[in-house]
């Protein structure tokens, strides 16, 4: 690999991630959730992706065959960022060999005594020569999550418009 030098380097990231965030986006996507049992729901996606299962918890009248939306939600939030990091190591050409994500996700009453999300910790451990450079390194921990669209809905509270039809 040819050495470029680091402000070069940095400088192209950064012209990468301007490109990256102006860069056409759908403006929105439909999926479709239907109940396939007691507390358990079938998600068709709008793409040609396999079908997804959801269940709950057994203390709820789920019987635990599928995850939840919470287990569901703390592997999107995960995965974005593992992507998130990989899309700027890549762009800053430092070449990740393995990357192990683990994510554990907190449950809690809010003041009103339902169950909430109350935390998600992620713990990202990619694997890299160590000879690469630390400047580099440190430049996309500090940028990454900026990427991630997932964890930047979750954290800044995406508005959720609910409509329920009670007439048939």
């Amino acid at each position: 690999m040819k050495n470029v030098p680091l402000t070069k380097s940095l400088s192209n990231l950064l012209l990468v991630f301007i490109a990256w965030r102006n860069r056409p986006m759908e403006d929105s996507f439909t999926i479709s959730i239907k109940k396939t049992g007691p507390i358990q729901f079938t998600t068709t996606f709008d793409k040609d992706f396999p079908e997804l299962m959801f269940d709950e918890e057994k203390t709820v009248g789920g019987e635990e065959k599928y995850p939840n939306p919470s287990r569901v939600l703390t592997a999107a939030v995960a995965s974005c960022l593992s992507a998130s990091l990989t899309l700027c190591l890549n762009k800053a050409r430092i070449p990740v060999d393995l990357m192990e994500t683990r994510a554990t996700c907190t449950i809690g009453p809010n003041e009103e005594g339902y169950q909430r999300i109350s935390g998600i910790d992620v713990k990202i451990i990619p694997k890299w020569d160590s000879e690469i450079d630390l400047k580099k390194k440190t430049r996309c921990a500090k940028i990454f999550k900026k990427l991630c669209v997932a964890t930047n809905a979750v954290t800044s509270g995406v508005p959720i418009n609910v409509d329920v039809q009670l007439e048939s």
